[in-house]
This record gives structure tokens, C-alpha cells and sequence, in this order.
């Protein structure tokens, strides 16, 4: 991690009155804790401070403090602008042109792919989360409170998997350890954002999964969200969030994708791999990114056509 980087963000954040906090679309845990981190830090600073996403909060989330106050930018000009957990310009979605007029621009994330797109930046693709880096940077402002500490926790643990995934390192923990001397309840964080499930979303998971194909004797699988699942159930491409790991735990699987269907011939797609290929450079293919075993893309087609290309991406890399 840069640390002088990081000096010089603090320095920036500190010097300005106005701030404006953005997350990616489709926002995730990770960015969303960022987010509101931040946001509360700033404004116990006496900043004035707006949040900023062009997606929906995930209903799952809305429990995090601040949660509501997410908006689409308005017109005006924010003497800074920083962005979490976005790994390029276009990931900040109808955000992007508030971002651009920002007088100084921020960015802080943490994935391979990241494009740089800010005038000063902190990425570290070790960190597990974007909320450790986010956290290196309130505590060197001696910002971190109960509040920041609860939703940096939550963040660690949605992009974590709850400490499960490859990415979680030494340094995942000791920042865990450090949130977990703050007062609040641990136990219902994790649960909140790693175990609990509605009954809707059940039964989702449960339509799908049992649809679940398999491809590459067995090292490739694929399950697909369709437009009439989410109508059947009741849910919605952000209630998806998770239920790709069921497939990648199945033993002999190296490749998992989740394909939802969000439009017309448009489909969203979460990649998930194991031992022999990077996540990130398989979305690459389809001008996604993200980590060496998550990432993500968006492609568009016809149904199957879409499978067939996302089945060869895998072999070629088999």
C-alpha cells in the first residue's frame, strides 16, 4: 500500500469543505461500507458531504447507517470528488460526469483491473476489501469510530466472504482484529451480510441452482437468473449477490459463471474461479475486470450464444 499516497489523501480530505463520495454501480457491501465510512468520518469533520451511486442499495444492506442517503448527482461542482472500490470511470455509471467536475479528483479501490482515471490515487491489490484501505486512511486521521468501525467491517466481511476467500490475508485480519475494539455486535454483521437470507431470495437460490449446467467435464458451470425468475419470486438482479459461491464450491468445478438477464439481450455476469484461472483476465475478454478469483462483465446476445462464448473463454484457459 502507498502509504504517502494515502498522507496525501487525508491531506487533500481535510483541506476541503465540500466532498462528494462515490460507489460503483451495482453497488456491492464493499463500497457501499466505504462509502458511508467515509461519509460519517467527513461529517464529524463538520464536512459538508453528499453519497452518490447510479444503482439501487441492495435491501440487504440497508441496515448500514447512512444507507438512505444515496443519491444520483445533481448539477454542481464539489471541491473533491473520491471514488471507492471503482476500478474505472465507467463503473461509476450516470455518476461519471458529477465525478469529472470534481476540482480534485480521489480514488481508492483495490482491484487487478483498475484503470486510473482520478488525479490521485490509492490502489492495493492485496487488500481483500477496499474497506482495509479505506480504513488505513481514517485511522491515520484518527476518524475511526464505532459507526466507521461497524460498516468497515461489514465491508471486509462482504468482499471477504467472511474471511473464506483467497484474497484474505494477514493484513485482512490484524485490520478485522483492530475494528473488532470498537463497540458493536460482530456476530450480527456477519450474519446480516454473509448468512441471512430472505424468504424470496431462498427461493430463488433455490430455482436456480437446481438448473445449474455443466461444462469442460465438469470444471466449467453456469447458472442463469432469467428475467421470469426474478418475476416468479419476487426479487431482483442486486438479490443474485452471493448464490454463485454454491457453485464454485462443488468439487471438480474450477470455472463457476452467473448469468442474470437485466434487459433485452443484455446479461450481467459474475465470474468465479478456483485454482488454474484468473477471474479477471476471463472477464478481460468481455471488458470486465476485478480479482485474480472474482470479477465481472456484461455481454450482450442472444441467450445461448452468450453461454457458448463465456464456455470457450473458460477452455481457452483450461
Amino acid at each position: 500500500m502507498n502509504n504517502e499516497n494515502l498522507l496525501k489523501i487525508a491531506k487533500i480530505l481535510d483541506g476541503a469543505h465540500d466532498i462528494a463520495v462515490y460507489c460503483h454501480t451495482n453497488p456491492d457491501g464493499d463500497t457501499i461500507a466505504c462509502a458511508l465510512s467515509l461519509y460519517h468520518a467527513l461529517v464529524e469533520r463538520g464536512k459538508n458531504v453528499d453519497l452518490f451511486c447510479d444503482g439501487e442499495i441492495p435491501e440487504k444492506y440497508a441496515f448500514l447507517q447512512g444507507s438512505e442517503l444515496f443519491r444520483l448527482p445533481e448539477k454542481g461542482v464539489h471541491e473533491v470528488g473520491i471514488a471507492v472500490d471503482c476500478s474505472d470511470l465507467e463503473r461509476l455509471g450516470g455518476a461519471s460526469k458529477s465525478f469529472l467536475t470534481s476540482k480534485k479528483r480521489i480514488a481508492v479501490d483495490h482491484h487487478k483491473s483498475h484503470h486510473p482515471f482520478a488525479e490521485v490515487y490509492c490502489v492495493d491489490t492485496n487488500a481483500a476489501a477496499c474497506a482495509e484501505i479505506v480504513f488505513e486512511l481514517l485511522d491515520s486521521m484518527n476518524a475511526v469510530d464505532d459507526v466507521c468501525a461497524e460498516l468497515l467491517f461489514a465491508g471486509i466481511v462482504a468482499d471477504s466472504g467472511c474471511f473464506q476467500y483467497p484474497s484474505t490475508t494477514a493484513h485482512t485480519h490484524t485490520v478485522a482484529a483492530r475494528l473488532l475494539q470498537h463497540d458493536f455486535d460482530a456476530a450480527d454483521i456477519v450474519y446480516r451480510v454473509h448468512r441471512k437470507l430472505s424468504p424470496a431470495v431462498f427461493a430463488l437460490k433455490q430455482r436456480v441452482l437446481g438448473r445449474c449446467r455443466y461444462f469442460s467435464e465438469g470444471k466449467t458451470a453456469i447458472i442463469t437468473f432469467f428475467a421470469d425468475d426474478f418475476a416468479a419470486t419476487g426479487t431482483k438482479s442486486a438479490d443474485t449477490e452471493g448464490i454463485i459461491a454454491s457453485v464454485i464450491d462443488i468439487d471438480g468445478v474450477e470455472v463457476a459463471f452467473a448469468v442474470s438477464e437485466v434487459g433485452d439481450k443484455n446479461f450481467k455476469v459474475s465470474v468465479r474461479t478456483k485454482s488454474y484461472v484468473d477471474a479477471s483476465d476471463l472477464a478481460s475478454v468481455f471488458g470486465g475486470g476485478g480479482h485474480e478469483r472474482a470479477a465481472g462483465c456484461r455481454l450482450n446476445g442472444f441467450y445461448e450464444d452468450v453461454v457458448d462464448k463465456l464456455v470457450k473463454a473458460a477452455n481457452d484457459r483450461l
